[in-house]
């Protein structure tokens, strides 16, 4: 799914805000580290696959906020206001909703239910 400019603007009400550096190594654009994240996360990406002539920052930048964000919960935040939002114009259901699934296939071909060792059977 691609975010429409509106719901990009949605997500970047949530991101921090940083104070000026007055020392040191500028601080990173944080609208252009947040499009190339949501790049990364859209186009199914490897971090090193970012180009920085193109977004404006390093993926070692980007990956840095990233982490940061996901570690205080802005990103959960971010895309749970823009899912509930989606769902209150009926454009989502979350209830019936899929972000992503793993299928296996069971050892052996497992065509039939595998009888439980003594050991797992007790208790």
């Amino acid at each position: 799914m691609t975010l429409t400019i509106e719901q990009r603007d949605q997500l970047l009400s949530f991101l921090p805000t940083y104070p000026t550096k007055a020392t040191g190594r500028p601080r990173a654009d944080i609208k252009q580290v947040f499009h190339a994240i949501v790049w990364i996360l859209e186009s199914g990406a490897r971090w090193q696959d970012l180009d920085k002539y193109r977004w404006g920052v390093s993926y070692q930048t980007c990956h840095r906020y990233f982490q940061e964000w996901v570690a205080k919960g802005v990103w959960q935040r971010a895309f749970a206001s823009v899912a509930q939002e989606m769902e209150e114009e009926d454009r989502l259901k979350l209830t019936e909703s899929f972000i992503d699934g793993s299928f296996v296939l069971a050892k052996k071909g497992g065509t039939k239910l595998a009888t439980p060792t003594k050991a797992k059977a007790v208790g």
